[in-house]
């Protein structure tokens, strides 16, 4: 007996319909599986434990590759706080990350060099801040206090870079480069 067209059309219909709805469920499955990894690998990285920090790195697009890049956030803020980039800023930016180990043969390098050619979104600080706080929690307070200070004394030499004097001294700071100072002390103190 042969089956009627509509018959067999909605078969069809429904064949790709499950189809279509099986992919959709492994999709999701894969990218939660793939998202448990990443989690499970920024944290063994990093040290950190707290899952809605590491999903914050994660949706900046971080990976463990890339966190040493990480560090170098608050620079790259300094550097971008006047919406330009100088030259000499871009360059105190590598230079620090060279003393830091980060070589541009290392992943983490080309997203530096990324941020350095085009200003990150704003949101990245925020999360940099979060990662801060969590990195410095587990740390004993005389640890947390060399890289307070550390990170700070980075971040001001990024942003008296450009500002002329002599020799670096006297160079200006300009309010938008305060400000980011400012919120990089916030999120390290404690």
């Amino acid at each position: 007996m042969e089956q009627n067209p509509l018959e067999e059309r909605k078969n069809t219909l429904e064949e790709e319909f499950f189809r279509k709805q099986n992919a959709e469920a492994i999709a999701r499955l894969r990218t939660t599986q793939d998202r448990a990894q990443a989690r499970e690998a920024m944290a063994a990285t990093s040290g950190i434990s707290d899952g809605a920090v590491l999903d914050r790195l994660i949706d900046q697009g971080l990976n463990p590759a890339s966190l040493a890049a990480v560090a170098l956030v608050p620079l790259v803020a300094v550097a971008w706080a006047d919406r330009k980039i100088e030259e000499k800023e871009r360059r105190a930016v590598l230079e620090v990350a060279a003393s830091s180990g980060l070589t541009s043969d290392m992943p983490g390098y080309e997203l530096l060099d990324s941020w350095l050619r085009q200003a990150p979104p704003p949101s990245l600080l925020a999360t940099w801040a979060d990662y801060a706080r969590a990195l410095a929690a587990s740390m004993e307070a005389g640890d947390r206090r060399d890289f307070r200070n550390t990170l700070l004394a980075r971040a001001k030499t990024v942003a008296t870079a450009a500002g002329g004097g002599f020799a670096g001294r006297g160079s200006k700071v300009s309010g938008a480069e305060e400000a980011v100072l400012r919120s990089v002390e916030e999120a390290l103190a404690g």
